[in-house]
């Protein structure tokens, strides 16, 4: 139990870096500080990327952990 616990978290860990530079080039495409109506379109799509990978990556898990 303890090994499968892990390895939930090692691919979580894994499924966040991804993230991080696509919001890392989100940041330089969109230009958030620029004005407010470019921060409040990065804000709507960062929750939307949220949402999506959030989704993406527990049905990923599931997947490849079913529940017994």
């Amino acid at each position: 139990m303890k090994l499968r616990a892990l390895l939930i978290l090692l691919a979580l860990m894994v499924a966040i870096v991804p993230v991080y530079y696509l919001n890392r080039w989100m940041t330089v495409v969109m230009k958030p500080r620029e004005s407010v109506g470019r921060l409040f379109l990065f804000i709507l799509a960062n929750f939307v990327l949220i949402v999506v990978y959030t989704v993406l990556v527990v049905g990923l898990i599931i997947r490849i952990f079913p529940v017994r």
